[in-house]
């Protein structure tokens, strides 16, 4: 079984890196890397999800080996993986997946960065960031560190902040788990992913902030291959 990964905001596909390690080899990582970011940091960034959605359908297409896969978004990549499979419902060109995971983001818009001036998205991008846990410590002060980084995190939260959901429109009979922490994205909101997957939207709620993932690896793992049918 495949797991196409869609990592987050100023991320790179090393994120899932311990989940991976979690899953024992039991199910075969494809983690992806976003244009800008990472093994593809020499490429132009993109500027909005159907921008990424095209450039990953391909490499999604190119890369199935016939054995099921499955879809897993964590924070921004939830957005870049609905939008993903929206591609892939349109097209009819590769099959289903058989299951999508999302998690740590609601369908619904973050902020109006667009409203804010340079200086304060810098230093908004810094904030939210670093409250996140996105940042080690040794590196919150580093200028170095701000200088490569601060300008993926930017474009990856101003493409965040012109995202409209309203604009996601699809219904599929794929099912979805849906893993969250009350602390960071509040069921309230959550519970709108059932307009998209409505036959069966599954919620996982963990404790912690935005990357409850670090805490949980383990059990997210170990339900992930369970959900895909794997043998841990």
């Amino acid at each position: 079984m495949q797991l196409f990964c869609f990592t987050i905001a100023g991320g790179t596909a090393a994120f899932f890196d311990k989940l991976e390690d979690c899953c024992k080899g039991r199910i075969d990582f494809v983690k992806l890397e976003y244009p800008g970011h990472g093994r593809r940091r020499k490429e132009p960034l993109c500027s909005s999800f159907q921008q990424i959605a095209a450039d990953l359908y391909l490499k999604i297409k190119e890369d199935l080996d016939g054995s099921g896969y499955a879809l897993l978004g964590y924070s921004m990549g939830s957005i870049a993986a609905t939008e993903v499979l929206r591609t892939i419902l349109v097209k009819g060109e590769i099959p289903l997946p058989k299951m999508v995971f999302l998690s740590a983001h609601a369908p619904k818009a973050v902020v109006d960065i667009g409203r804010l001036t340079e200086d304060d998205l810098d230093e908004y991008v810094k904030q939210r960031t670093v409250r996140f846990g996105g940042v080690p410590e040794g590196l919150i002060e580093n200028r170095s560190f701000w200088r490569v980084y601060l300008p993926l995190y930017k474009a990856d939260y101003q493409m965040i902040g012109r995202y409209d959901f309203r604009s996601l429109r699809f219904s599929t009979d794929v099912p979805a788990v849906v893993f969250y922490s009350q602390e960071d994205t509040p069921r309230a909101d959550m519970d709108a992913w059932t307009e998209y997957f409505h036959k069966s939207c599954e919620f996982v709620e963990y404790s912690g902030s935005h990357f409850f993932i670090n805490e949980h690896c383990e059990q997210m793992g170990d339900l992930i291959m369970k959900k895909l049918g794997v043998t841990a």
